[in-house]
Order: structure tokens, then sequence, then C-alpha cells
């Protein structure tokens, strides 16, 4: 069964959290017409503070630090952009990647897919990262229509331009579970208590995790899978898990009652 349209917006538009209004448009907007030529694509990251910055810096930087706080993991460097030097600081960039047809499996082979979603991407007047020539990004767009990071650090935002959507198919028959739709292949979900980081297989090192960002109180996750590697995981979707910390989260399975409403 192929995933929805709706679930993969879902997904996109909590893991980019409070992008500018234009950038959640126009990632909605790239996501449908992708699923209108057969291409499931998610969006991963998306706004970022200058601490959730300094933890994608720190990846593969173990000495550094920031605000006389330690940042610095081992593993690949994942980013070169300093807190207050990318444009996901100021809500204009986004991260995506290709999932398998049933929305499970996180797919990071930068194919024709990959490279359809960017030109998607690019007609909405995005720059893409694999065009890049020092540091190529293959899964980073961007939309600053040649504005510097100190133009952005000062206020100024490009002019951006009116979206011709496209109509995609949706699913209008929900099943509510708190904040969330109840979906098929769902086991349970997680409600964020304490901020905890949103991981994901590092594509770089074999065996190695990769965080994808860090997740606030009060968001809720759709659970399908449960892995025990890391300390216990619960998985997300599209390749993300969240670790098993209770008092960071709090894990439910859904009632009897409403899996038979979703099995009617």
């Amino acid at each position: 069964m192929a995933v929805s349209l709706d679930e993969l917006i879902r997904r996109s538009v909590v893991r980019i959290g409070a992008v500018h209004p234009w950038i959640k448009e126009s990632a909605v907007e790239i996501i449908t017409r992708a699923y209108n030529e057969g291409i499931y694509v998610q969006f991963s990251s998306g706004y970022r503070s200058n601490e959730d910055q300094a933890w994608i810096y720190g990846q593969g930087r173990p000495s550094y630090i920031w605000n006389g706080k330690k940042y610095g993991t081992s593993g690949a460097i994942v980013s070169n952009a300093k807190p207050g030097s990318s444009v996901h600081n100021y809500r204009l960039a986004l991260d995506y990647f290709l999932v398998s047809e049933d929305g499970k499996q996180s797919l990071w082979t930068v194919n024709d897919k990959w490279r359809r979603v960017a030109a998607i991407a690019k007609s909405l007047g995005y720059e893409w990262g694999g065009d890049w020539k020092s540091f190529v990004d293959y899964p980073h767009i961007q939309f600053t229509k040649g504005l510097t990071i100190a133009q952005l650090a000062a206020g100024k935002l490009p002019t951006f331009p009116v979206i011709n959507k496209v109509s995609g198919v949706s699913s209008t028959d929900k099943i509510m579970w708190g904040k969330t739709e109840l979906k098929p292949g769902q086991i349970g979900k997680v409600t964020i208590l304490k901020r905890i980081n949103l991981w994901q297989d590092s594509p770089h090192e074999s065996g190695k995790l990769q965080m994808v960002r860090v997740l606030n109180p009060g968001e809720e996750y759709r659970v399908y899978t449960y892995r025990n590697e890391y300390g216990g995981q619960y998985g997300v979707g599209g390749g993300m898990y969240i670790t098993k910390m209770p008092e960071h989260i709090k894990y439910e399975t859904p009632s009897k009652a409403m899996l038979a409403k979703l099995n009617e």
C-alpha cells in the first residue's frame, strides 16, 4: 500500500518547524508535484535555532564549543555552517530525502528521482545544494534570491512569488488520536515531554546515527516500529527514530476500539 500524500505532508510540516509561511507552502507543493509523478519525497529539516545549528555543526568536530557549551560529537562532518551562518537559521531552507513507496524506508541514493525533486524546487525559485561546487549538499534547497547571510541577519527577505498550485490525491476519512491521525501500520505514538533529538541512520557511516533536529515538548509522532539498538528506539517513519527516554517522551498504544474503527 502506497504512503498517502497527506502522510508525507504531515511528516514534513512537523519536521520543518517554524519556517517562513511561503517556504511551508512551497514544501507542500513540492511534495504534491513529486507525488503526482510517483516520487515520494519528505522534508527532514527546515528552521533551525542557533543551538540546533551548533549541534549539527558539531557533528564530526568532537571539540567544538559554542557559547561555553560543548556541542561536538564524533562521526562525519555534515555541515560547514556555524550557528547564525546557515540559511536554515533564517527560516528559508529545507532538507529533503526520498522514501519507499510504503513510506517506511528512507532512500538516500541521488538518482533521477532525487534530481527531479531538485528540478521541481528550482522551478519554484529554490537554489539546490547539489549544484554547489565547494561543499555539495544534495538534500539541501534554499530560497534567498541572492541575499547574503549578513542581509538575512539584518532582517532582509527575498521577494516570494505566487505559487501556481497543482491538485493531489488526499484522504478525507480520518481517525484522530490526540493531535495526530491514526494510520494503518501504526503501533503507537510518542508525545514529547522534554526536548529530545530526532535521529536517522547515518548515510555516511554504517552503524552510526545522525541527528536530524531537536523535537520540542507537545509534539506528537506516529510510531510504526521499535528496535532495540541504541538503548531502544521508536521508528516514526521515513527512517527517523526517537530514543526511548521515559523522562523525555511518553509512549502510548491505540485502544482496541480505535484499531477496530481503523480496520472497518
